[in-house]
């Protein structure tokens, strides 16, 4: 079947269309070569720049992956991690069966407050980097601050692969009831791109996360870095009626 060069869709975009349509359908599998620019440009009867806009399109959608030398071939499904529920992190990768190491970048450490954000109200906080790792990739940066009144002592309880979420609940009996986040693209600093094992013109995912629990506002401040290129992160919203 042709394109439609009466459709005010961009025919790149058509045939970008298509191919998601057919790997979606099976046609292409899972690591299968799909056919040359210069095929599809003489099957669809159109442009290899416009074939090369359509594929570029799909390889930064994570559909296509292209390989030097070898062609395009079909990607396997990037995994959706539920991250920005009131679980926590630990709980996503739980939730999505995906085994995922947890490691403290340094100790914890107390601040005083006018070394924490703004966003944590500038009040004493313990400190703490943690990086998550997927089959030895890193893809998840946090750098957490937690107000030292509320959580008085946590530093002797965290531990390397150890659910924050579990420490507060068990040890504060306290529980997330609700947060604030807010979301951008970054290009991360030398510092965090090292920690990724990325790049510094690798854009990341950077969400701001504020947790309240119960009459504790603002309890903990989190900043998070995530790399979206092996997994999509996601968030369910869920109404009350």
């Amino acid at each position: 079947m042709s394109l439609n060069t009466q459709s005010p869709l961009p025919l790149y975009q058509q045939l970008a269309n298509r191919i998601r349509r057919e790997v979606s359908d099976g046609v292409y599998q899972v690591n299968e070569k799909i056919p040359s620019e210069n095929e599809l440009s003489r099957h669809y009867d159109i442009g290899r720049p416009t074939v090369r806009q359509a594929t570029d399109l799909l390889v930064r959608e994570g559909v296509l992956l292209r390989k030097r030398g070898s062609g395009t071939f079909v990607q396997a499904p990037t995994q959706q991690i539920d991250l920005f529920s009131l679980a926590g992190t630990s709980a996503a990768f739980d939730q999505s069966q995906q085994p995922v190491d947890m490691t403290l970048l340094k100790p914890v450490v107390l601040l005083n407050g006018e070394s924490c954000p703004a966003a944590s109200g500038h009040r004493a906080a313990y400190h703490l980097q943690r990086l998550s790792s997927v089959d030895g990739d890193p893809v998840l940066l946090e750098a957490i601050y937690l107000d030292a009144d509320i959580f008085h002592g946590i530093d002797q309880h965290i531990s390397d692969g150890r659910s924050l979420s579990g420490i507060v609940r068990e040890a504060y009996f306290l529980e997330a009831s609700a947060a604030e986040q807010s979301f951008n693209i970054i290009y991360p600093d030398k510092t965090i791109a090292a920690s990724l094992k990325s790049t510094v013109r690798l854009p990341l995912l950077h969400v701001s996360r504020i947790l309240h629990f119960g009459e504790q506002k603002a309890a903990i401040y989190c900043d998070i870095y995530c790399r979206t290129d092996r997994f999509h992160f996601s968030q369910t919203l869920i109404a009350r009626i």
